[in-house]
């Protein structure tokens, strides 16, 4: 990190996620001390990760014959932020640039010089972050329902991430396209 020092509330979120990743059931309240700025960074910095091992399960069967653009339903067709303009890129590569662009904003010295305090001016980028990570979790569920049932059981990502987006406030709920049902622990689980 930066300044040498992971702060009150990165410990605690790299320790929550452990090995297997936070329980589905874990609350994200902040720790008593600790800065919720980074307390948020430090999940949505873990999401990330999770996401990147996603986007290498997906690597096989979502390509730019496949999936030739980031959609969900037809109703939902999302555009890449990671150019000069928005535009159209194939799903993978969608994915690729939003987990890039996510890892650099987030690693960033301008907007996040420390991982100890979050400047306020810097929270604003946590919402968009957690839509465009949200669209990668759509896209697999509505595309590659297969992949995406398979990675629930095992992780619970779009479970957990969804219950921490909708804690913080993140996403609309109108956003929330993924139905419930699809990642409840007690249908996702053999």
């Amino acid at each position: 990190n930066r300044d040498g020092n992971d702060g009150e509330g990165g410990q605690e979120a790299d320790e929550a996620h452990g090995e297997e990743g936070l329980g589905a059931v874990a609350g994200f309240e902040c720790p008593s001390g600790a800065d919720a700025g980074v307390w948020q960074l430090e999940h949505i910095r873990h999401f990330t990760m999770e996401l990147s091992a996603l986007a290498v399960t997906l690597n096989s069967e979502c390509t730019s014959v496949t999936c030739p653009k980031m959609k969900a339903t037809d109703e939902w067709m999302y555009l890449c932020a990671a150019h000069k303009q928005p535009q159209e890129c194939s799903a993978m590569d969608y994915i690729i640039h939003t987990l890039d662009g996510t890892c650099s904003l987030l690693t960033s010295a301008k907007w996040f010089p420390s991982r100890s305090h979050i400047p306020d001016s810097s929270l604003k980028y946590f919402q968009s972050i957690a839509r465009r990570l949200y669209r990668i979790l759509s896209h697999t569920f509505f595309h590659h329902r297969a992949t995406f049932d398979a990675f629930e059981r095992k992780h619970q990502l779009c479970c957990r991430f969804v219950a921490f987006a909708k804690f913080f406030d993140l996403i609309p709920p109108k956003l929330l396209i993924i139905p419930e049902s699809a990642f409840d622990p007690s249908t996702t689980q053999q």
